[in-house]
């Protein structure tokens, strides 16, 4: 049982590096005798883990997905309307993103590069399938219209990753009652006429 707790540790530091290197110095700048050094592991134990850098770089892209997903979606109470459920999202990923800005521009990098590319569009579709799940039943219930899920999920998410980017760049911050004004601002181009 220790053994295998170790390796999850080895393979956890092994990706917080890789983000923390990536976060600073971009996904061509960080090498992965780099990553060894963060991690405090040697350089032939990342390869035990993931076959290369592009394996590492995909592999810390589904965990964060995962990861993230989860977050967004823990406080989902199934007994409030969808008009409230989908405000939680929203504030919810607001929040959690703002906290960990280092997630957000990996993830907002990553799949701006080739490097979504390679993962595979079956494994994309059920990374992004709670979410999907979530804005289908809002669409069943006839709480939202009836637009594609990809359509919703790119308007919802916009929206509020662009408040992101502007709460980080220190531009703007925002207040909740802007957030509550962005909220309804979104609500209102998807809500049920």
């Amino acid at each position: 049982m220790a053994n295998i707790i170790k390796e999850f540790d080895k393979k956890e530091a092994i990706l917080n590096a890789t983000l923390e290197l990536i976060s600073k110095h971009g996904f061509h700048s960080s090498p992965m005798s780099e990553v060894a050094k963060q991690a405090n592991v040697a350089a032939g134990t990342i390869y035990h883990y993931f076959k290369s850098k592009d394996e590492l770089i995909c592999a810390l892209y589904v965990s964060l997905k995962e990861r993230t997903t989860n977050q967004l979606l823990k406080n989902d109470d199934a007994s409030k309307n969808y008009k409230d459920r989908i405000r939680a999202f929203y504030l919810q990923n607001f929040h959690y993103f703002t906290k960990n800005p280092k997630e957000f521009y990996f993830l907002e990098q990553f799949s701006n590069s080739p490097f979504l590319q390679q993962i595979p569009k079956t494994d994309l579709t059920k990374l992004e399938q709670p979410i999907y799940d979530f804005l289908r039943k809002a669409v069943f219930t006839q709480a939202v219209r009836d637009i594609p899920p990809k359509i919703m999920i790119s308007f919802v998410m916009g929206s509020v990753g662009s408040l992101i980017k502007l709460q980080l760049s220190g531009e703007f911050q925002l207040t909740s009652s802007d957030l509550e004004l962005a909220f309804f601002t979104c609500w209102d181009g998807i809500k049920k006429q």
